[in-house]
Protein backbone atom coordinates (compact mmCIF):
# COMPACT_ATOMS: atom_id res chain seq x y z
CA UNK A 1 0.00 0.00 0.00
CA UNK A 2 1.51 3.57 -1.54
CA UNK A 3 0.85 6.28 1.33
CA UNK A 4 1.72 9.90 -0.75
CA UNK A 5 2.46 12.98 0.71
CA UNK A 6 1.85 15.92 -0.74
CA UNK A 7 4.79 18.91 -0.85
CA UNK A 8 2.75 21.08 1.53
CA UNK A 9 2.39 18.18 3.74
CA UNK A 10 6.19 17.88 4.00
CA UNK A 11 7.13 21.25 4.19
CA UNK A 12 4.77 21.87 7.55
CA UNK A 13 6.69 18.75 9.17
CA UNK A 14 10.24 20.15 8.31
CA UNK A 15 9.39 23.63 9.34
CA UNK A 16 7.41 22.09 12.97
CA UNK A 17 10.81 19.99 13.66
CA UNK A 18 13.70 22.16 12.95
CA UNK A 19 15.39 22.95 16.29
CA UNK A 20 13.73 26.15 17.62
CA UNK A 21 16.79 27.36 19.38
CA UNK A 22 19.64 28.29 17.56
CA UNK A 23 23.53 29.35 18.51
CA UNK A 24 23.29 33.18 17.15
CA UNK A 25 26.88 34.48 16.60
CA UNK A 26 26.73 38.89 16.47
CA UNK A 27 29.86 39.97 14.54
CA UNK A 28 31.22 43.78 14.24
CA UNK A 29 33.76 44.55 12.29
CA UNK A 30 36.00 47.97 11.22
CA UNK A 31 34.27 48.33 8.04
CA UNK A 32 31.12 47.64 8.01
CA UNK A 33 29.35 50.10 6.28
CA UNK A 34 25.70 50.67 7.04
CA UNK A 35 25.07 47.24 8.29
CA UNK A 36 26.58 47.74 12.26
CA UNK A 37 25.91 44.24 13.47
CA UNK A 38 25.49 40.83 11.37
CA UNK A 39 24.03 37.54 12.77
CA UNK A 40 25.20 34.25 11.95
CA UNK A 41 24.38 31.20 12.93
CA UNK A 42 27.01 29.49 14.44
CA UNK A 43 25.91 25.24 13.03
CA UNK A 44 25.51 26.59 9.59
CA UNK A 45 26.78 29.73 8.66
CA UNK A 46 23.96 30.87 7.66
CA UNK A 47 23.36 35.07 8.07
CA UNK A 48 20.10 35.28 9.81
CA UNK A 49 19.68 38.63 10.82
CA UNK A 50 22.00 42.34 10.62
CA UNK A 51 21.46 45.87 12.46
CA UNK A 52 21.97 48.83 10.56
CA UNK A 53 23.96 51.63 11.69
CA UNK A 54 26.88 53.37 12.58
CA UNK A 55 30.42 50.79 12.77
CA UNK A 56 30.40 49.86 16.40
CA UNK A 57 33.50 50.40 18.73
CA UNK A 58 35.34 47.69 20.20
CA UNK A 59 34.18 45.71 23.44
CA UNK A 60 30.88 47.34 23.21
CA UNK A 61 28.42 45.17 22.49
CA UNK A 62 25.87 44.22 25.21
CA UNK A 63 22.55 42.92 25.26
CA UNK A 64 20.40 44.56 27.62
CA UNK A 65 17.35 42.30 29.28
CA UNK A 66 16.02 38.65 27.96
CA UNK A 67 17.34 39.12 24.26
CA UNK A 68 15.69 43.10 24.54
CA UNK A 69 17.65 44.87 23.23
CA UNK A 70 21.18 45.01 20.95
CA UNK A 71 23.63 47.88 22.29
CA UNK A 72 26.93 48.95 20.87
CA UNK A 73 28.96 52.47 21.53
CA UNK A 74 29.45 54.27 17.81
CA UNK A 75 33.04 54.05 16.60
CA UNK A 76 34.30 57.91 15.88
CA UNK A 77 30.65 59.55 18.06
CA UNK A 78 30.25 60.05 21.79
CA UNK A 79 27.02 58.30 20.95
CA UNK A 80 25.33 54.84 21.75
CA UNK A 81 23.16 53.03 19.22
CA UNK A 82 20.32 50.90 20.46
CA UNK A 83 18.54 48.14 18.55
CA UNK A 84 15.56 46.04 19.33
CA UNK A 85 16.80 42.34 18.92
CA UNK A 86 14.52 41.96 15.84
CA UNK A 87 14.40 45.14 14.12
CA UNK A 88 17.06 46.43 11.74
CA UNK A 89 16.54 49.91 12.37
CA UNK A 90 18.20 51.50 15.81
CA UNK A 91 15.70 53.21 17.74
CA UNK A 92 15.84 57.14 17.62
CA UNK A 93 17.25 57.33 21.15
CA UNK A 94 19.55 60.29 21.73
CA UNK A 95 22.58 58.78 24.13
CA UNK A 96 25.07 60.81 24.47
CA UNK A 97 27.86 60.55 26.42
CA UNK A 98 31.17 62.59 27.70
CA UNK A 99 33.30 61.57 24.97
CA UNK A 100 34.08 58.29 22.57
CA UNK A 101 33.92 55.14 24.64
CA UNK A 102 36.70 52.55 24.65
CA UNK A 103 34.38 50.03 26.12
CA UNK A 104 31.13 49.21 28.07
CA UNK A 105 28.90 46.68 30.02
CA UNK A 106 25.52 46.21 30.94
CA UNK A 107 24.71 44.64 34.17
CA UNK A 108 22.61 41.63 33.29
CA UNK A 109 20.31 41.05 36.09
CA UNK A 110 18.29 43.52 38.70
CA UNK A 111 18.13 47.20 37.52
CA UNK A 112 19.83 47.70 34.36
CA UNK A 113 22.76 49.90 34.60
CA UNK A 114 25.17 50.79 31.93
CA UNK A 115 28.84 51.70 32.68
CA UNK A 116 30.85 53.25 29.64
CA UNK A 117 34.79 53.61 29.52
CA UNK A 118 35.67 57.09 28.26
CA UNK A 119 39.66 57.73 29.02
CA UNK A 120 40.79 56.95 32.37
CA UNK A 121 36.83 57.62 33.43
CA UNK A 122 33.70 55.42 33.89
CA UNK A 123 30.34 56.80 33.80
CA UNK A 124 27.70 54.73 35.18
CA UNK A 125 24.17 55.41 33.93
CA UNK A 126 20.38 54.14 35.16
CA UNK A 127 18.54 52.95 31.53
CA UNK A 128 15.50 53.43 33.57
CA UNK A 129 15.80 56.83 33.58
CA UNK A 130 19.03 57.58 31.80
CA UNK A 131 20.57 59.17 35.26
CA UNK A 132 24.13 59.58 35.70
CA UNK A 133 24.56 57.87 38.97
CA UNK A 134 28.38 58.15 39.07
CA UNK A 135 31.73 59.20 37.61
CA UNK A 136 34.67 56.76 38.32
CA UNK A 137 37.94 57.84 38.34
CA UNK A 138 40.43 55.86 39.79
CA UNK A 139 43.00 54.26 36.71
CA UNK A 140 46.08 56.09 35.93
CA UNK A 141 45.42 54.83 32.11
CA UNK A 142 42.52 54.40 29.47
CA UNK A 143 40.20 51.74 30.66
CA UNK A 144 40.50 48.83 28.20
CA UNK A 145 37.73 46.02 29.47
CA UNK A 146 34.50 46.20 31.43
CA UNK A 147 32.52 43.13 32.82
CA UNK A 148 29.58 42.66 35.08
CA UNK A 149 29.23 39.60 37.38
CA UNK A 150 26.07 37.37 36.59
CA UNK A 151 24.42 38.60 39.42
CA UNK A 152 24.95 42.43 38.38
CA UNK A 153 25.89 43.34 41.63
CA UNK A 154 29.59 43.92 40.56
CA UNK A 155 32.00 44.64 38.08
CA UNK A 156 35.13 44.73 37.03
CA UNK A 157 37.84 46.95 35.31
CA UNK A 158 40.83 46.14 33.84
CA UNK A 159 42.91 49.53 32.22
CA UNK A 160 46.13 50.16 30.27
CA UNK A 161 47.84 50.86 33.75
CA UNK A 162 47.56 47.01 34.31
CA UNK A 163 45.06 47.24 37.45
CA UNK A 164 42.11 45.16 37.63
CA UNK A 165 39.87 46.28 39.90
CA UNK A 166 35.96 45.29 41.28
CA UNK A 167 33.35 47.75 41.66
CA UNK A 168 30.37 47.13 43.86
CA UNK A 169 26.80 48.86 42.92
CA UNK A 170 25.61 48.99 46.22
CA UNK A 171 28.68 51.37 47.20
CA UNK A 172 28.36 53.28 43.81
CA UNK A 173 24.03 53.87 44.08
CA UNK A 174 24.53 54.67 47.95
CA UNK A 175 27.32 57.52 47.37
CA UNK A 176 24.42 58.69 44.68
CA UNK A 177 21.94 59.06 47.35
CA UNK A 178 23.94 60.89 50.32
CA UNK A 179 25.44 64.59 50.44
CA UNK A 180 28.75 65.03 50.29
CA UNK A 181 29.80 61.52 49.80
CA UNK A 182 33.41 60.13 49.88
CA UNK A 183 35.12 59.93 46.57
CA UNK A 184 34.04 56.39 45.05
CA UNK A 185 36.82 53.38 45.89
CA UNK A 186 36.98 49.92 44.27
CA UNK A 187 35.41 47.38 46.41
CA UNK A 188 38.86 45.18 46.01
CA UNK A 189 42.12 45.85 44.46
CA UNK A 190 42.65 42.22 42.87
CA UNK A 191 45.90 42.68 41.19
CA UNK A 192 48.02 44.68 38.60
CA UNK A 193 50.26 43.52 35.62
CA UNK A 194 52.70 45.00 34.40
CA UNK A 195 51.35 46.02 31.12
CA UNK A 196 48.02 46.81 29.97
CA UNK A 197 45.02 44.85 30.77
CA UNK A 198 43.42 43.39 27.32
CA UNK A 199 40.68 41.11 28.70
CA UNK A 200 38.91 39.85 31.35
CA UNK A 201 36.87 36.96 31.88
CA UNK A 202 34.40 35.03 34.67
CA UNK A 203 32.86 32.17 34.99
CA UNK A 204 29.01 31.78 35.50
CA UNK A 205 29.50 31.65 38.98
CA UNK A 206 30.00 35.13 39.45
CA UNK A 207 31.49 36.34 42.77
CA UNK A 208 31.46 32.60 44.24
CA UNK A 209 33.75 31.98 40.84
CA UNK A 210 36.92 32.92 39.15
CA UNK A 211 38.40 35.76 37.22
CA UNK A 212 41.03 35.80 34.34
CA UNK A 213 42.52 38.60 33.39
CA UNK A 214 45.34 38.90 30.46
CA UNK A 215 47.60 41.08 28.96
CA UNK A 216 50.65 42.04 27.04
CA UNK A 217 53.34 41.49 29.42
CA UNK A 218 52.64 37.18 28.30
CA UNK A 219 50.46 36.33 31.34
CA UNK A 220 47.27 35.74 32.46
CA UNK A 221 46.48 36.38 36.34
CA UNK A 222 43.78 33.81 37.45
CA UNK A 223 41.37 35.69 41.00
CA UNK A 224 39.47 33.84 43.80
CA UNK A 225 36.78 36.61 43.25
CA UNK A 226 34.67 35.86 46.91
CA UNK A 227 38.24 36.57 48.89
CA UNK A 228 39.61 38.44 45.90
CA UNK A 229 42.63 35.82 46.19
CA UNK A 230 45.46 35.61 43.83
CA UNK A 231 45.41 32.11 42.54
CA UNK A 232 47.85 31.42 39.59
CA UNK A 233 49.90 33.03 37.36
CA UNK A 234 49.79 31.25 33.80
CA UNK A 235 53.30 31.90 31.58
CA UNK A 236 53.15 32.13 27.82
CA UNK A 237 56.37 33.19 25.41
CA UNK A 238 53.65 35.59 23.65
CA UNK A 239 51.64 38.81 24.65
CA UNK A 240 48.31 37.57 25.00
CA UNK A 241 45.15 39.52 23.42
CA UNK A 242 42.34 37.94 24.50
CA UNK A 243 41.18 35.03 27.62
CA UNK A 244 38.26 33.21 28.10
CA UNK A 245 37.17 30.54 30.15
CA UNK A 246 34.26 27.91 29.34
CA UNK A 247 31.32 28.33 31.65
CA UNK A 248 32.38 26.32 35.14
CA UNK A 249 35.91 28.08 34.84
CA UNK A 250 37.75 24.58 34.22
CA UNK A 251 39.44 25.46 30.56
CA UNK A 252 41.03 28.49 29.75
CA UNK A 253 41.40 29.75 26.05
CA UNK A 254 44.32 32.19 25.39
CA UNK A 255 44.36 34.05 22.30
CA UNK A 256 47.85 35.34 21.46
CA UNK A 257 49.51 37.80 19.24
CA UNK A 258 50.69 35.57 16.49
CA UNK A 259 47.25 34.39 15.89
CA UNK A 260 47.10 31.21 17.69
CA UNK A 261 44.86 29.75 20.28
CA UNK A 262 46.27 27.54 23.65
CA UNK A 263 43.88 25.24 25.76
CA UNK A 264 44.86 25.10 29.27
CA UNK A 265 42.61 22.93 31.78
CA UNK A 266 42.67 24.28 35.69
CA UNK A 267 41.14 20.13 36.33
CA UNK A 268 42.19 18.39 38.32
CA UNK A 269 42.98 21.68 40.25
CA UNK A 270 46.29 22.97 40.16
CA UNK A 271 48.71 24.03 43.11
CA UNK A 272 48.38 27.60 43.97
CA UNK A 273 51.54 29.50 41.91
CA UNK A 274 53.17 30.13 38.52
CA UNK A 275 51.65 27.96 35.53
CA UNK A 276 54.04 27.20 32.79
CA UNK A 277 51.87 26.83 29.49
CA UNK A 278 52.98 24.09 27.47
CA UNK A 279 51.09 24.32 24.75
CA UNK A 280 51.89 26.08 21.85
CA UNK A 281 48.22 26.16 20.51
CA UNK A 282 46.57 25.97 17.35
CA UNK A 283 46.98 28.41 14.72
CA UNK A 284 43.55 29.97 14.01
CA UNK A 285 44.67 33.13 12.13
CA UNK A 286 47.29 35.37 10.30
CA UNK A 287 47.18 37.97 12.95
CA UNK A 288 46.72 38.48 16.83
CA UNK A 289 43.27 37.30 17.77
CA UNK A 290 41.13 39.48 19.52
CA UNK A 291 37.93 37.72 20.34
CA UNK A 292 36.80 34.31 21.53
CA UNK A 293 33.15 32.77 22.50
CA UNK A 294 32.39 29.29 24.16
CA UNK A 295 29.03 27.54 23.49
CA UNK A 296 27.39 26.88 26.68
CA UNK A 297 28.17 23.17 26.35
CA UNK A 298 32.13 24.24 25.57
CA UNK A 299 32.28 21.68 22.57
CA UNK A 300 32.49 24.66 20.26
CA UNK A 301 34.84 28.05 20.03
CA UNK A 302 34.17 30.80 17.65
CA UNK A 303 37.49 33.31 17.50
CA UNK A 304 37.56 36.31 15.84
CA UNK A 305 41.14 38.53 14.42
CA UNK A 306 42.74 41.08 13.34
CA UNK A 307 42.59 39.33 9.49
CA UNK A 308 39.57 39.83 9.23
CA UNK A 309 37.89 36.41 9.55
CA UNK A 310 35.81 34.82 11.75
CA UNK A 311 35.95 30.93 12.15
CA UNK A 312 33.94 28.00 14.47
CA UNK A 313 36.17 25.76 15.83
CA UNK A 314 35.49 22.03 17.47
CA UNK A 315 37.21 21.12 20.86
CA UNK A 316 37.94 17.63 21.45
CA UNK A 317 40.06 15.58 24.26
CA UNK A 318 39.83 15.93 27.82
CA UNK A 319 44.15 15.66 28.98
CA UNK A 320 44.85 17.31 25.99
CA UNK A 321 42.50 19.42 24.24
CA UNK A 322 42.70 20.01 20.17
CA UNK A 323 40.81 22.15 18.19
CA UNK A 324 39.22 21.12 14.59
CA UNK A 325 38.20 23.61 12.10
CA UNK A 326 34.90 23.57 11.10
CA UNK A 327 34.06 26.59 9.07
CA UNK A 328 34.44 30.36 8.13
CA UNK A 329 31.28 32.50 8.87
CA UNK A 330 32.52 36.16 8.46
CA UNK A 331 35.32 37.44 6.32
CA UNK A 332 36.64 40.65 4.50
CA UNK A 333 35.02 43.37 6.23
CA UNK A 334 38.13 45.00 8.09
CA UNK A 335 39.55 43.89 11.43
CA UNK A 336 36.80 41.99 13.97
CA UNK A 337 35.58 44.40 16.84
CA UNK A 338 33.01 42.63 18.52
CA UNK A 339 31.44 39.11 18.77
CA UNK A 340 29.24 37.65 20.96
CA UNK A 341 27.25 34.51 21.30
CA UNK A 342 23.33 34.28 21.94
CA UNK A 343 21.02 31.46 22.34
CA UNK A 344 17.81 32.48 20.96
CA UNK A 345 15.02 31.33 19.16
CA UNK A 346 15.08 31.77 15.67
CA UNK A 347 11.57 32.61 15.09
CA UNK A 348 12.24 36.13 17.25
CA UNK A 349 14.12 37.24 13.68
CA UNK A 350 11.17 36.37 11.77
CA UNK A 351 8.46 38.33 14.11
CA UNK A 352 6.60 41.31 12.99
CA UNK A 353 6.75 43.22 16.44
CA UNK A 354 8.53 42.55 19.90
CA UNK A 355 7.69 44.09 22.86
CA UNK A 356 10.14 44.83 25.33
CA UNK A 357 9.99 43.99 28.69
CA UNK A 358 12.89 47.02 29.72
CA UNK A 359 12.96 50.58 29.37
CA UNK A 360 15.84 52.57 27.98
CA UNK A 361 15.97 56.24 28.70
CA UNK A 362 17.77 59.13 27.04
CA UNK A 363 20.65 59.78 28.83
CA UNK A 364 21.18 63.12 30.96
CA UNK A 365 23.41 64.29 32.97
CA UNK A 366 21.28 65.75 35.49
CA UNK A 367 21.83 63.99 39.16
CA UNK A 368 19.37 66.82 41.12
CA UNK A 369 16.93 64.53 40.98
CA UNK A 370 16.13 61.27 41.40
CA UNK A 371 13.59 60.29 39.35
CA UNK A 372 12.66 62.65 36.96
CA UNK A 373 11.29 60.38 33.74
CA UNK A 374 8.12 59.26 33.27
CA UNK A 375 7.59 55.36 34.13
CA UNK A 376 5.50 53.51 32.17
CA UNK A 377 3.31 51.00 33.76
CA UNK A 378 1.89 48.18 31.89
CA UNK A 379 -1.29 46.58 32.67
CA UNK A 380 -1.13 42.52 32.24
CA UNK A 381 -3.62 41.54 29.78
CA UNK A 382 -4.20 44.79 28.24
CA UNK A 383 -5.04 45.12 24.74
CA UNK A 384 -1.98 46.82 22.33
CA UNK A 385 -5.22 48.76 21.07
CA UNK A 386 -5.37 50.59 24.51
CA UNK A 387 -1.80 51.47 24.64
CA UNK A 388 -1.94 55.23 24.54
CA UNK A 389 -0.28 57.70 26.55
CA UNK A 390 -3.16 57.28 29.60
CA UNK A 391 -0.80 54.67 30.28
CA UNK A 392 1.76 56.53 31.76
CA UNK A 393 2.20 56.98 34.86
CA UNK A 394 4.42 60.00 36.31
CA UNK A 395 5.01 60.16 40.17
CA UNK A 396 5.69 63.35 41.82
CA UNK A 397 8.89 63.94 42.12
CA UNK A 398 9.52 67.61 42.49
CA UNK A 399 9.64 67.80 46.43
CA UNK A 400 11.45 64.50 46.69
CA UNK A 401 14.44 65.11 49.64
CA UNK A 402 17.72 63.96 49.53
CA UNK A 403 18.38 62.49 53.40
CA UNK A 404 21.49 62.24 54.35
CA UNK A 405 23.52 61.86 57.83
CA UNK A 406 24.90 65.21 58.08
CA UNK A 407 24.47 67.88 60.82
CA UNK A 408 23.45 71.37 60.39
CA UNK A 409 26.16 74.22 61.61
CA UNK A 410 24.37 74.42 65.14
CA UNK A 411 24.73 70.69 65.66
CA UNK A 412 20.70 69.55 65.69
CA UNK A 413 19.80 67.05 63.15
CA UNK A 414 18.73 68.12 59.87
CA UNK A 415 14.86 66.74 59.15
CA UNK A 416 12.34 67.16 56.62
CA UNK A 417 9.14 68.21 57.41
CA UNK A 418 7.36 64.88 57.87
CA UNK A 419 3.62 65.69 57.74
CA UNK A 420 3.96 67.24 54.40
CA UNK A 421 6.40 64.35 53.32
CA UNK A 422 3.09 62.07 54.96
CA UNK A 423 0.80 64.26 52.74
CA UNK A 424 2.97 64.11 49.42
CA UNK A 425 2.97 60.61 49.89
CA UNK A 426 -1.02 60.03 50.68
CA UNK A 427 -1.21 62.36 47.11
CA UNK A 428 1.33 59.80 44.53
CA UNK A 429 -0.72 56.67 46.66
CA UNK A 430 -3.93 57.81 45.76
CA UNK A 431 -3.32 58.74 42.09
CA UNK A 432 -1.45 55.62 41.35
CA UNK A 433 -4.28 53.70 42.71
CA UNK A 434 -6.72 56.17 40.84
CA UNK A 435 -4.69 55.16 37.69
CA UNK A 436 -4.98 51.29 38.24
CA UNK A 437 -8.09 51.49 38.76
CA UNK A 438 -9.03 53.54 35.44
CA UNK A 439 -7.17 50.99 33.36
CA UNK A 440 -8.78 48.09 35.07
CA UNK A 441 -11.56 49.58 34.06
CA UNK A 442 -11.15 50.39 30.55
CA UNK A 443 -9.78 47.01 30.09
CA UNK A 444 -13.22 45.57 31.57
CA UNK A 445 -15.61 48.01 29.33
CA UNK A 446 -12.83 47.54 26.52
CA UNK A 447 -13.32 43.30 27.21
CA UNK A 448 -17.17 43.86 27.20
CA UNK A 449 -17.47 45.16 23.04
CA UNK A 450 -16.37 41.92 22.20
CA UNK A 451 -18.88 39.52 24.39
Amino acid sequence: MKILFKTKTIDFFMRNNMEPLVDALLVSALNSNTEAIQVYDVKTGTNLHSFKGTPASSSTLNFVGACDYVMTAQKDKPLLQAWIINRHDPLHLRLVVPGRVKTMAVSPSGPKYCVVAVGEKMYVYKLLYGHLIAVISCHYQPITCIQFTLCGNYFVSGGEDGFVYLWSMAQLVNNFHTEDAPEIQPWRVLGQHSDKVTSISMSVSGLQGLLFSSSLDRTVKVYDLLHGNHLHTLLTDQGITRVTCNSIGSQIFLGLANGKVSVVNLLPHLPIGDIEVSDKGCQCHEKAVRHIVVSPSGNTIVTGGDDEEVKVWALSGNAKPQLSFLRTVHTGRGAITNLALLAIDRQIFEGDELKPTEIIAPFSTDTTEIQTCSVTVPIRGRPSSLQDSSSTFHPITDNVIRTSGSHEKNGSPKEANNDNLVEQLKVTNSELYHFALKQLLDLDEEYNKYQ
